[in-house]
């Protein structure tokens, strides 16, 4: 190990690190002081009918937060052009109005959540007892909307002789509704602690971090290795050969192509536009910016899916090599993550083109994108060191991941919102890595905001956990590869 470099190679992610933390502090300085919560709203299961002048729908509901900034409901126009008002009321439990908004009906589209943006924050209590009050003016039958409501727990087995409590149903009159009424609520959290916790963690990172190198590199002076000494040979010794091997398969994988690399533009682009053409008219109603919401998920799965699959066969690949020449193992898993990495980044190429074809601003969120990727490219790297240790032992690997990447694709919010998702399945269904990785990015690129300071956490964990759990399989079993290769 060259001394000399490695100090250098320290240096520079100390400086790496300290300019990240910075960067995310700059552009996240709000959402550490005031987290943004989005209520989930369940999925559609039928109207509550024509809401007319003299009709009041009214639900339940409990303040997810301090302060709510307003309301979002999914109505149904009857597939015709309406008018007259809507109005909205939130009151308390004493049915005190602590906000009211309306809205011309004429303005609002078919199946698809209109906002009730209050003029000022509603000031109340975390979980305190709220009523949404919906009625009309100028409205009369086959003149007005409707809006939407579902099940919950209960879904499909409602009725009026149940007993379920008053929040999971709507009531029009002294009438209890079949379910809950789909809707959002948009609140805000005060945290001013947070931004403290943010320096002292990013602190004590760096502390622990400097620390481990620390005792790491006196290990490495007595000729122990340790992961320091690992990413130090790999840069000071191999990182020729590194380059060589990423340079190879980003060749080899456009060979012969009369194209050539404008396939990392087209491929998503195409890809995009065949599901775009096949899903819009079953979800755009409900996702805001579907083309970008789209892509997004369409470029972050495929880097997956991509580097998982020729990295699997990376090591059976370089048999004959691996059997005539000492070179430590995981260069090759790793240089095929690397090299898709490259098709990755060139992928945003075409998601900035359909950013600004549709108007979409851009906002300083999207240098956060750089921590996104970062995780991104450690889970995958764990995950790719513990595919291609199974492919070396079980051949039929590869064909197991071919059938486990359709089904994960599909448990991911790809093309579809999230919206759809039963709520008593949500936090399972969150518990997806991808769906972190994914979310953060759009958060980024379609709300123009950083993520909640939870959704760091979530991405970090993730990462390390998958790339810790790779490192130790790979480091356990690469004794044993060549004798089944």
């Amino acid at each position: 190990m060259d001394m000399k470099k490695s100090k250098k190679l320290i240096a520079a992610a100390a400086v790496l690190y300290w300019i990240l933390v910075f960067v995310i502090a700059l552009v996240a300085d709000q959402q550490f002081r005031q987290t943004v919560i989005r209520t989930d709203a369940l999925s559609p299961a039928a109207v509550v009918g024509e809401i007319v002048d003299g009709v009041t729908v009214e639900q339940a509901l409990a303040a997810p937060a301090d302060q709510i900034t307003g309301v979002e409901l999914l109505f149904d126009t009857y597939g015709r052009t309406n008018t007259g008002w809507l109005c909205l009321a939130l009151e308390d439990g004493q049915g005190n109005i602590l906000a009211s908004e309306q809205i011309d009906i004429s303005a609002l589209a078919n199946t698809q959540y209109a906002s009730f943006a209050f003029a000022e924050p509603v000031l109340t209590q975390p979980g305190a007892a709220l009523v949404l009050t919906l009625s009309s003016v100028d409205c009369e039958a086959g003149n007005a909307v409707t809006v939407y409501y579902g099940n919950s727990v209960n879904a499909g087995r409602l009725d009026l002789t149940q007993d379920i409590p008053v929040d999971q149903r709507y009531s029009i009159g002294d009438q209890m509704g079949l379910g809950k009424l789909c809707f959002r609520v948009t609140s805000i959290d005060d945290h001013g602690a947070y931004k403290l916790y943010f320096w002292a963690v990013a602190c004590a990172v760096f502390l622990i971090g400097a620390l481990c190198c620390l005792r790491w590199w006196k290990d490495a002076a007595k000729g122990k290795n340790n992961p320091l000494v690992a990413v130090c040979i790999l840069y000071t010794r191999y990182s020729f050969l590194l380059k060589q091997l990423v340079s190879r398969d980003f060749k080899n994988k456009y060979k012969r192509s009369v194209l050539g690399m404008a396939w990392s533009f087209l491929n998503p682009l195409l890809t995009m536009c065949v599901q775009y053409l096949v899903f819009s008219t079953l979800f755009k109603s409900d996702t805001p910016n579907y083309p970008v919401y789209l892509l997004t998920g369409i470029l972050f799965f495929n880097y997956l899916n991509e580097a998982v699959s020729q990295g699997m066969i990376s090591i059976t690949g370089n048999a004959q090599l691996i059997k005539k020449v000492y070179i430590p193992k995981y260069l090759f898993p790793v240089s095929k993550t690397l090299s898709s990495l490259v098709n990755f980044l060139l992928s945003f190429v075409p998601l900035f083109l359909v950013i600004i074809l549709t108007g979409t601003r851009f906002h300083l969120s999207l240098l956060l994108l750089v921590f996104d990727v970062l995780c991104l490219v450690a889970f995958v790297t764990g995950l790719v060191l513990v595919m291609a240790t199974a492919m070396t032992f079980f051949q039929d690997t590869q064909f197991l991941w071919s059938v486990f990447s359709m089904i994960w694709m599909y448990l991911t919010p790809v093309f579809y919102p999230e919206s759809i998702i039963p709520a008593k399945y949500l936090t399972v269904y969150r518990m997806n890595p991808m769906y972190q990785f994914i979310s953060f990015a759009r958060t980024c690129i379609i709300d123009g905001v950083s993520p909640d300071p939870a959704a760091y956490v979530k991405c970090i964990v993730c990462a390390g956990a998958m790339l810790l759990l790779g490192i130790v399989v790979f480091k356990k079993k690469q004794d044993k590869f060549v004798m089944n290769l």
